[in-house]
């Protein structure tokens, strides 16, 4: 089932990333536009998804109301099922693990010539998956950054990318402030790091007494975990049954690809085998030669080991046509991850609104965003503000709220924030903390 017409254009138009990603300019740009057209009826974009025979995954999207959805689509059911959402209010967008994703992505292309992994779906359903400690980011960041490279190209190909950064992912994109040098992920790979990386917050998997696998979450003082899939969940919560079936409808996929006659063959397991080493993609020309004079036929797999989108591509493949761990030649062939010792942090900046200006919190918010981005270190946003009655019974603006994110580097990040703060004579009134419980003061130090 291919990716819905109307959707696969859209997403070639350069707002749809932003509107996707709910971001406050795009969605705002995208309202006016409309309003000024004079369009009433609210754009809404449906795909769906086959990862097993019979079973699939519905997609939905309403961009002017900053709302996606993702729900499973069974067989003789009359509306999907959802399993998550995800909007500006009452979100829960924690799903799957990124095997799974992965799974689900691998077995639909071998249903769907057209739906290549890493592609449209794993960039579109990225949001739905999320980080725990089992992950390894080894392996889940060349398939991020090459899904939204096949999904959003930037004009530099992901075969030039991957062949020119030092442990196989993009090349510095400067326009994000990185220091000269660096090994760069792509911005929306960075940013979907920010959001899911659950690792460290007590996020934990477990099978239920019915065999489904659930996700809790003990700890609740990071980032929070905001998913239906919970342990004491019912099936009207969440469908477990139909996203096991859906698992192991996927499973049974790829099992039956890599039973193929043709890789029992001796010479083809020695290919297959030099093909998971370290510079195994460089024995890919080697492979499919074996894999043809076996009996491999034309397909998706021949095709992946002859002609990929991307090494990532490859990568599964062999995995797949070896019997491999899944992730085991993605990490062999990429090495490290540039986001191996990456980190996040979401904090609270409040600013005293006396002797500042009605427009202060904004302006303030957009300087200190930029100053951030420029060092590479993040991006700051205006959240709201707060008021109280004086003693006539009017409100009286009293501070602005913003919420800033610091990338990798917190006391380099606290600097910028102070130096800002200090130019504009708000330093000493200024509170800045960490937005998870329990909320501790970051120390702004004082300019020198």
């Amino acid at each position: 089932m291919p990716l819905d017409h109307d959707l696969a254009a859209r997403m070639a138009q350069p707002d749809f990333w932003p509107l996707y990603s709910f971001d406050a300019t795009a969605v705002r740009a995208y309202d006016d536009a409309r309003e000024e057209a004079g369009e009433e009826d609210e754009e809404e974009f449906r795909t769906r998804f086959l990862p097993a025979q019979e079973l699939g995954l519905e997609l939905r999207f309403e961009p002017g109301f900053s709302y996606v959805d993702l729900a499973v689509v069974p067989p003789g059911v009359a509306e999907p099922e959802i399993v998550g959402w995800d909007d500006t209010a009452h979100f829960h967008p924690h799903v799957m693990s990124w095997s799974e994703l992965d799974l689900l992505c691998r077995a639909t292309a071998l249903h769907d010539p057209t739906l290549r992994h890493p592609g449209p779906m794993s960039a579109l359903l990225l949001r739905f998956a999320f980080l725990t400690e089992q992950d390894d980011l080894d392996t889940i960041t060349p398939f991020t950054d090459a899904a939204f490279a096949e999904a959003f190209p930037t004009g530099v190909s992901d075969a030039v990318a991957l062949s020119t950064g030092p442990t196989g992912t993009a090349p510095a994109d400067t326009a994000h402030g990185a220091a000269h040098g660096a090994v760069r992920v792509r911005e929306e790979t960075r940013a979907w790091f920010d959001q899911r990386d659950l690792r460290g917050t007590g996020v934990t998997w477990s099978t239920r007494p019915d065999g489904h696998r659930a996700v809790h979450q003990e700890d609740e003082s990071g980032a929070h975990l905001y998913s239906s899939r919970a342990p004491e969940a019912t099936e009207e919560e969440f469908p477990f049954t139909a996203w096991s079936r859906l698992l192991r409808g996927a499973t049974a996929t790829l099992e039956a690809a890599g039973a193929h006659p043709a890789l029992r063959c001796p010479e083809t397991r020695r290919a297959l085998d030099r093909c998971a080493e370290p510079d195994g993609h460089t024995q890919l020309g080697s492979l499919a030669t074996t894999l043809r004079a076996a009996g491999l036929g034309e397909g998706p797999l021949l095709r992946a080991v002859t002609r990929p989108s991307s090494r990532a591509e490859a990568a599964w493949v062999v995995e797949t046509l070896g019997g491999f761990p899944q992730g085991r030649v993605t990490a062999a062939w990429f090495g490290r991850s540039p986001l191996a010792d990456a980190r996040t942090w979401y904090l609270d900046l409040t600013l005293a609104a006396a002797g500042h200006g009605s427009r202060f919190g904004t302006t303030f918010a957009a300087e200190l965003s930029a100053a951030l981005g420029d060092a590479g270190l993040g991006w700051a946003e205006t959240t709201g503000s707060t008021s109280v009655r004086d003693a006539k019974g009017s409100y009286v603006h009293t501070s602005d709220l913003l919420t800033v994110l610091v990338r990798d580097d917190l006391p380099a990040a606290a600097r910028v924030i102070a130096r800002r703060l200090h130019e504009h004579g708000a330093l000493r009134t200024a509170d800045l903390r960490h937005s998870g419980a329990p909320r501790e003061r970051v120390p702004l130090p004082e300019p020198s």
